[in-house]
């Protein structure tokens, strides 16, 4: 498949363990899981993995997704500049949650399952159903023992398409038949084929925005207070104008009756003083 990853897998299902009661841990199909995640995170096969069944030919088509959240206070995503959870180099909620369960089952049962992390005994097959009732209770419980994991501020994703074909086909069973000395039966119940690649050469980067940032929201604000205040000044100079105006038309009408008021006191002494002369001359 060019630059994919190509295997060939026997599962053995002769090897399979009988199966005697369901517990968690109980596999009632014949196949593998798998899952793509990123290097930062540890794998959380029976949540998030993807099932390959034998006698088919598995192509799984990735593209890279690097999904970016906001922090507080716009959004609840983990910074990476947050502690880490003890055991793993980066904050995921996979390895969130496997540090949840392998804390519950230490403290139910005084030891961990062999993908959980840490340095305890490994339980033994009479403590399983100790692991069980641990692990019921965490999936059942939403208040002591549940596992409040965030969301990763930045995380990358897989999305995956896939598509099968059968094998083997009548002539590659007599190969590999005889490569493997194994029957075409055999072969058809027990092997499988599966591609991984990469659908292109690039990523696809899906990131949250704050929907009202500092830079718009002072923009708007110097936007409506420019809308704004201009149209007080303008109400506020033309009322001042107005003003004005009545003030003066007052003030011109409160002066005119003084002034001809004393143009006829002026007029009526000067009448008399000439008068008086006239008589003194006579």
């Amino acid at each position: 498949m060019g630059n994919g990853l190509e295997i060939m897998l026997d599962i053995e299902q002769d090897e399979y363990l009988p199966i005697w009661r369901e517990t968690n841990e109980t596999s009632l199909e014949a196949g593998i899981r798998v899952q793509i995640h990123s290097q930062d995170e540890p794998p959380y096969i029976h949540q998030l993995g993807f099932g390959v069944s034998p006698g088919f030919q598995t192509f799984v088509s990735c593209q890279e997704q690097r999904l970016t959240y906001l922090p507080q206070p716009w959004g609840n995503c983990r910074s990476s500049a947050d502690p880490s959870i003890p055991g793993y180099d980066s904050y995921s909620i996979s390895a969130c949650h496997l540090y949840c369960e392998t804390q519950l089952v230490l403290q139910e049962c005084q030891c961990r399952m062999v993908h959980m992390p840490g340095n305890t005994e490994i339980c033994s097959p009479e403590q399983l159903k100790c692991v069980d009732k641990a692990l019921d209770l965490l999936q059942k419980s939403s208040g002591e023992f549940s596992c409040a994991c965030e969301t990763p501020c930045n995380l990358t994703r897989y999305g995956k398409e896939l598509s099968m074909v059968k094998i083997p086909s009548k002539g590659s069973a007599r190969y590999l038949s005889r490569k493997y000395h194994k029957s075409e039966d055999y072969i058809r119940e027990n092997f499988l084929i599966l591609d991984i690649f990469f659908e292109a050469l690039n990523y696809e980067t899906i990131e949250q925005k704050k929907a009202y940032d500092v830079a718009g929201l002072l923009g708007d604000i110097g936007g409506q207070m420019g809308l704004f205040i201009g149209a007080s000044i303008l109400t506020i100079l033309e009322i001042l104008d107005y003003i004005y105006e009545v003030v003066k038309f007052r003030l011109q009408r409160a002066l005119r009756p003084q002034k001809e008021e004393k143009r006829p006191q002026q007029q009526s002494s000067t009448v008399a003083t000439v008068n008086l002369q006239d008589t003194k001359t006579r």
